[in-house]
């Protein structure tokens, strides 16, 4: 097992001439610093396009490129965000004897393994035992954010239901279920390179590795099942929430129906006692009025009795 006498973790501000002697070094870039990236990339004789991949601002699908000497590999982990989870980039050179990684802000995965090696806990030998550390806490905290999406997810659920057009929750609903589809868009390609590390087609993961990175192949297909489980419950999430909506629309126009149709014989009486005509049936009487108003009343009852009844109301 690899210990941290055994490694060497540099970070922050150095210079070549500061490096220590270890039997291999790990370099933990955040940000473009002080040109530490391209320092590295002249001692390491690093390709400028991966050099160019890791300082864009744009974000980059999961992939693994085999150059002479090391591998270059872009992987996507899902961190806490200020409102919700988001995708973090991170960059990785593996070559004999160093390991650099490189991230534009901060990922958990590389800052608890770096506290790992500072309190003497030991990881899997060599320059990919390092890397498999960082990878596999990556991965492990990728469920956690999804499980807490569904979370949100069921919350938006019962919010949906106990007020039918509550404001924003259609939004939510479609919100969520596009990020669900966002990260397992990214989760694809990643199970890829995950796979193609644990089947031994490169020299820079040792046979004794191979199977802990099978391992976190599992873990990726079972966060990939878990966003596609999300992306299902987003649908019946929409689906309970037009339901809601639906059903209330229904309430609304069952009142609005029964209303109109108890105000419909008052308005044919009312139309017929309207008429042009001087012979309309007790018209000119004194008690006309009341009868008409009286005969109306009676309808309007009769009909909501029925109504009652029959269960329309």
């Amino acid at each position: 097992m690899a210990a941290v006498d055994s490694w060497s973790l540099v970070a922050g501000n150095w210079q070549p001439g500061d490096l220590p002697a270890a039997e291999a070094r790990w370099f933990d870039l955040v940000g473009p610093g002080n040109g530490e990236l391209k320092l590295l990339a002249d001692r390491f004789n690093l390709h400028p396009l991966a050099v160019e991949d890791c300082l864009s601002i744009l974000m980059h699908a999961p992939k693994i490129d085999e150059f002479e000497g090391y591998l270059f590999v872009v992987l996507q982990a899902l961190v806490p965000g200020d409102e919700e989870a988001e995708l973090e980039e991170l960059d990785a050179f593996l070559g004999p004897e160093f390991v650099i990684t490189y991230q534009d802000e901060r990922i958990p995965a590389t800052a608890a393994v770096a506290e790992a090696l500072r309190q003497g806990i030991a990881t899997r030998p060599g320059v990919d035992g390092i890397f498999h550390a960082v990878v596999d806490r990556m991965v492990d905290n990728i469920l956690p954010q999804v499980h807490t999406l569904a979370e949100q997810l069921e919350a938006i659920e019962d919010q949906a239901v106990e007020e039918p057009g509550a404001k924003g929750a259609h939004q939510s609903i479609l919100a969520m279920r596009a990020k669900a589809g966002q990260v397992r868009r990214v989760m694809a390609p990643q199970l890829a390179v995950i796979q193609r590390l644990s089947r031994g087609e490169f020299s820079q993961i040792g046979e004794a590795n191979r199977i802990y990175f099978r391992d976190i192949y599992d873990h990726l297909v079972r966060v990939d099942l878990s966003l596609e489980e999300l992306r299902e419950d987003a649908e019946v999430a929409l689906g309970t929430y037009l339901s809601a909506i639906n059903n209330r629309l229904s309430e609304v126009m069952k009142v609005l129906s029964v209303v109109a149709a108890l105000a419909l014989p008052a308005t044919v009486i009312a139309g017929i006692f309207g008429t042009n005509f001087d012979n309309v049936p007790l018209l000119h009487t004194e008690w006309g009025f009341g009868l008409m108003l009286g005969g109306m009343a009676s309808v309007a009852v009769g009909m909501g009795v029925f109504f009652r009844r029959h269960g329309w109301w």
